[in-house]
């Protein structure tokens, strides 16, 4: 390859741009003129002697781009003759000449001439690609290895290409794999039909029909900053973890029907017990108490608003988690909203695409505008520095759950192009006032509680006359003076719970005649507690349990000490709303406990709430013994 200066050395004409054939330029396109003439006028400065550094100076170019620009136009092989006037047109591209078409398109006949060159490069790609268990992760080195080893096998001769070369065609093999995999991926796609719900117009789908419900862990982190807990000493503000949040939507109206902020990565069935229970049930609006927040005119959601039908779906769409296929979201969907559960195929998320786009919408206007986030990827540009990592988060928990109520709020109060720039609200509005709708009383709906469950079990310890009878249920025994009304005949009974609070069961026969109350162990009725919670205990802690009086308020005071990591500061958070009563709702709506040694939970106080007395015991001089029944006292009445 010459250079302009070995050029001019060689043919000393070529100085003079005079001797260069001429080319007239009103055949350069107008919009290229400009930098021809440009292009022009430094060549010629430079081939009459100024110095090349002055040229660019005055040309506001580098020294480099004049000498690229000369070597363009007297630059190349020696064999073949420089471009000159082409070389000075801008985005030109220059001729192919001889001794360029003897290496173009070597490597393509390359692959024609070797005997099963393509075939064992594409079996490679094709293996991968059918995920094949003995397929090698393709990459230049492994396929410029390959295709290196195949033409071994074939006895390529040594003194052709692409042993000719230095690097062997590395650059047209890294080019090859390139285009044959995206050739392979879009052929494989191509034939493979997209799992997709049918497409219906916008007059088949009518308001409830279809109820999406999914779950995404939220893109930023928040501090417990601003929540008051009666926890011993005051909690300082601590980095939280990642959290969860459960929206419902309606498909036909894009409209928001509730949401639920589970504190915890993994939430589980109560979580969406809950979210269902705040979809299907009347709830006064929301008070903020972040200054600067402001929730637009109106209601927001269709269960705050007096006019608008509460939800009753016949169709919830999920996701296929192992939440959703509990039990108690079955029965409760099936048999009390009259619901069919959709499950839908797997790793298929075009099929809730509604669900998918508003988790986008709260990315984009929530969770990745605040310094906190964690971004979509470890990559991500907007993913909190390692500096702001090391601090608190600005934004505590009540605020965030402030801002995602009003972000979601707004999302449905905000027109749509689908919906003729009618808001969802308003087409829920609609609607409700255009077509038939089921309808269900508000006694009907007071009825309802997602977390009421019913179990059988065995009655114990009935033959014994100084012993009381007892039912075995998560690994406690519950007694009451009902069970004695239990005739000899029949050893099973039914019970009914509330999941978020297993303290007390509802206990009848299984004709249906109820039977009261019954309680389990003192010990374990200081606070409200799932069985979640229980089971975790009496599986994880049964050390604590067995060398506590009151392992509840024993285990909290064991995580408020462990507050070492934001998992941690999560799962205490969590335990504590559910200790107070509090499960499902916002923080800033969790009740008070009374202030004092009787309401505080301390390290002093061995009951921070007084527990409810079972029947029969008083304070005081002890009494005669009371049934649950005047029928069942021998006495008569005492």
């Amino acid at each position: 390859m010459l250079t302009w200066r070995m050029r001019i050395q060689m043919q000393p004409r070529l100085a003079e741009m005079a001797a260069w054939p001429s080319l007239d330029p009103a055949l350069i396109p107008k919009q290229r003129r400009g930098a021809y003439l440009r292009n022009t006028r430094i060549v010629s400065k430079v081939l009459k002697g100024e110095r090349l550094a002055t040229v660019a100076k005055a040309e506001g170019l580098s020294a480099g781009r004049v000498t690229q620009l000369l070597n363009r136009c007297l630059g190349g092989p020696a064999e073949a003759p420089p471009a000159l006037w082409q070389g000075l047109v801008p985005h030109q591209v220059l001729p192919t000449d001889a001794w360029e078409a003897s290496g173009r398109g070597r490597f393509a006949q390359l692959l024609q001439q070797v005997p099963g060159l393509r075939a064992g490069l594409d079996e490679m790609l094709l293996a991968r690609l059918k995920d094949k268990p003995w397929a090698e992760v393709p990459s230049p080195a492994t396929y410029h290895a390959l295709f290196k080893n195949l033409l071994a096998q074939a006895n390529w001769p040594l003194d052709t290409y692409p042993y000719t070369t230095a690097s062997l065609a590395y650059e047209s093999v890294r080019r090859d794999l390139k285009t044959r995999w995206v050739f392979f991926c879009q052929a494989r796609k191509s034939r493979r039909k997209a799992f997709k719900t049918k497409p219906t117009v916008s007059s088949d789908r009518r308001l409830y029909d279809r109820i999406e419900i999914d779950e995404q862990i939220v893109d930023c982190e928040q501090s417990t900053a601003g929540i008051e807990l009666n926890v011993g000493e005051g909690l300082p503000p601590l980095r939280l973890s990642r959290l969860t949040l459960l929206t419902a939507i309606d498909a036909a109206t894009d409209c928001i029907l509730g949401f639920q902020l589970a504190l915890t990565r993994h939430p589980q069935q109560d979580d969406l017990l809950a979210l269902l229970q705040q979809c299907v049930t009347r709830w006064p609006p929301r008070e903020l108490a972040t200054e600067g927040l402001e929730l637009p005119v109106g209601a927001g959601f269709p269960n705050t608003m007096e006019g608008l039908p509460l939800p009753l779906p016949r169709e919830i769409a999920l996701d296929n988690a192992w939440m959703h296929h509990a039990q108690s979201v079955e029965l409760f969907a099936t048999q009390e909203l009259g619901a069919t559960l959709s499950f839908g195929r797997p790793r298929s998320p075009t099929v809730r695409r509604i669900i998918e786009t508003t988790f986008a919408r709260l990315n984009h206007r929530l969770s990745h505008r605040l310094a906190s986030t964690t971004g979509s990827s470890v990559t991500d540009p907007k993913r909190e520095s390692p500096k702001n990592r090391k601090q608190v988060p600005m934004m505590s928990l009540p605020s965030f759950e402030d801002a995602l109520y009003v972000m979601l709020a707004e999302t449905n109060h905000r027109p749509r192009p689908h919906l003729a720039a009618a808001t969802p609200l308003d087409a829920v509005r609609y609607q409700a006032g255009n077509s038939y709708l089921v309808s269900v009383d508000d006694h009907q709906r007071s009825l309802w509680n997602p977390f009421r469950g019913l179990k059988e079990v065995v009655v114990h310890d009935r033959a014994d006359p100084k012993r009381k009878p007892y039912v075995n249920f998560e690994y406690l025994r519950y007694k009451g003076a009902g069970l004695l009304a239990v005739p000899a005949s029949e050893s099973k009974v039914l019970v009914a719970f509330d999941r978020r609070d297993v303290r007390y069961l509802e206990v009848s026969r299984l004709n249906g005649q109820v039977l009261g109350t019954l309680y389990c162990p003192g010990s374990w009725l200081f606070h409200p507690h799932s069985i979640a919670t229980r089971r975790h205990l009496w599986q994880k802690c049964r050390q604590l349990i067995r060398a506590s009086l009151d392992p509840l308020t024993d285990y909290l005071h064991q995580q408020r000490n462990q507050l070492n990591h934001p998992t941690e500061v999560a799962q205490f958070l969590r335990t504590y709303q559910e200790f107070v009563g509090g499960f499902g709702l916002p923080t800033s709506l969790w009740p008070r406990t009374l202030s004092g040694p009787e309401g505080r939970i301390d390290s002093k106080t061995t009951a921070p709430t007084t527990p409810v007395p079972k029947p029969g015991k008083t304070s005081g001089q002890p009494t005669r013994r009371r049934y649950w029944s005047l029928q069942l006292n021998p006495g008569g009445q005492s």
